[in-house]
């Protein structure tokens, strides 16, 4: 309301957006035209590094607008709802879905959560990194874990370190 936009429009003006900066990210003059917006001959730089781009991660539930956006735009998916509490479940539905829609899902990156154990109130990073390779195996590519870090940058990073230790043996 205060920007004067409408709520129900929000996934168009969303889609919109993300086709105008992938243009200006890939074309040296990009040129566009809609309702909304029209530019001829306009350049942006620098160019993100990644070709294509900056990586566009679309969040959501499995509908057919978040889907349609993630086939036609995402690098990545997160998850949320029903289908990051089974998130091997909503990978699967995801992956039929984008699909669906004529894209290789094969190469679309997910979220998933480990779900942080604790031990008489401390975090056991064995029994937390225990779902790795089930997440892993599920398809998830990129893992959020919610940990509390000690302060100081010593502390930090000796915690840190067990923490990415754990992890890799968990996942190799």
């Amino acid at each position: 309301e205060a920007a004067g936009l409408s709520f129900e429009e929000r996934g168009r003006l969303l889609n919109h957006t993300i086709e105008v900066c992938q243009l200006l990210w890939r074309d040296q003059s990009a040129s566009y035209k809609s309702d909304e917006l029209t530019f001829e001959n306009i350049h942006q730089m620098p160019k993100p590094v990644q070709a294509g781009g900056v990586p566009i991660w679309v969040s959501g539930t499995i509908n057919e607008r978040s889907m349609d956006r993630l086939a036609r735009y995402g690098s990545g998916w997160i998850p949320w709802g029903d289908d990051a509490a089974d998130v091997e479940a909503g990978i699967a539905k995801m992956r039929a879905a984008v699909a669906d829609k004529g894209r290789d899902p094969s190469g679309i990156g997910v979220v998933g959560t480990v779900r942080v154990v604790r031990d008489d109130n401390v975090v056991d990073l064995t029994k937390t990194m225990a779902s790795v390779p089930r997440l892993r195996d599920a398809g998830v590519t990129d893992f959020r874990i919610a940990l509390a870090v000690p302060e100081g940058r010593r502390q930090a990073t000796e915690y840190l370190t067990g923490v990415v230790a754990a992890f890799r043996s968990a996942s190799s």
